[in-house]
């Protein structure tokens, strides 16, 4: 196998040689199994329908309490995102409250988990919670082949729209930052105010004294650059959004390697009813 090859195939083919013997050892009796099958169904099957008969009846059974009884314990574990130095990516993440969990190896490659917040806490039962984590795999540099000077980077989907899968994800900062009181904009229509002036609050609830997103991520910055010596790469400087009745700032950021990270801070809900989101496209791009 040549050394370019993906991290998948390389743990395909090593995992390979004990699927293929399991095969070969039921393929009789799978093989028995399944004739019978055909038969039972030929004799027991209702007569074929077209294509699309058979798609509008299988959506119109479909049991939603059923599905939902399979998943609702469904959580979700880790976001994995790809680096080319797992150590300045782990310094990166800890600007945002993540910490190693674990390290291992996957493959050729070195890979940690990050927790947000204190890894020890997760092995206290009085304090399970649902925590983020973001799964960290360092490519080797023989897969990357970087020419002499060039650091590779993750692909800027700021500038293609038109990819798919992927494209970020999103880290909540809401409680970091203090909100202002409630105030009316004149016709009562939004409960909080998100252009109050910076002002210093007493609230133990809350690791900051700030009232808008802009502000927080000065901060940000400012421990990044007498932390690492490096500033934030901002990819989208904070904007307002209202999606439903609820008010939010947002903003993007790049971490080490280019990977998008959204930062979303919740600022007020709107009193009245709001109509379907899906507006009409006003012929602008996507929002990232």
């Amino acid at each position: 196998m040549k050394k370019s090859s993906h991290l998948s195939i390389f743990l395909f083919l090593s995992t390979a040689p004990t699927a293929v013997s399991a095969f070969q050892s039921s393929s009789v009796l799978a093989h028995s199994s399944c004739n019978r099958r055909q038969k039972f169904h030929k004799l027991h099957s209702p007569p074929p329908q077209s294509t699309t008969a058979s798609v509008k009846s299988s959506s119109s059974s479909l049991n939603l309490s059923s599905i939902s009884s399979i998943s609702t314990a469904i959580q979700s574990h880790h976001v994995a995102v790809k680096t080319r130095d797992i150590e300045v990516a782990i310094q990166f993440y800890s600007l945002l409250g993540f910490l190693v969990e674990t390290k291992f190896v996957t493959g050729p490659a070195r890979a940690a988990w990050l927790l947000h917040g204190n890894p020890d806490d997760d092995n206290d039962d009085s304090t399970k919670t649902i925590k983020s984590r973001i799964e960290l795999i360092e490519v080797p540099s023989y897969m990357l082949n970087e020419p002499e000077g060039m650091k590779r980077r993750a692909l800027d989907l700021t500038k293609r729209d038109e990819l798919l899968g992927l494209n970020h994800f999103c880290l909540d900062v809401t409680n970091c930052i203090a909100k202002p009181p409630t105030t009316s904009n004149g016709d009562g229509s939004l409960i909080s105010n998100i252009n109050a002036v910076t002002t210093t609050i007493s609230d133990s609830s809350s690791s900051c004294k700030l009232y808008n997103l802009q502000e927080w991520l000065d901060d940000l910055n400012k421990l990044s650059i007498s932390t690492f010596g490096k500033s934030l790469r901002i990819a989208l400087q904070p904007i307002k959004r209202i999606i439903g009745r609820d008010v939010y700032e947002m903003a993007f950021i790049y971490d080490a390697d280019g990977t998008l990270v959204e930062l979303l801070n919740w600022s007020g809900r709107l009193e009245q009813e709001v109509s379907s989101g899906w507006e009409p496209w006003n012929g602008e791009g996507f929002v990232l």
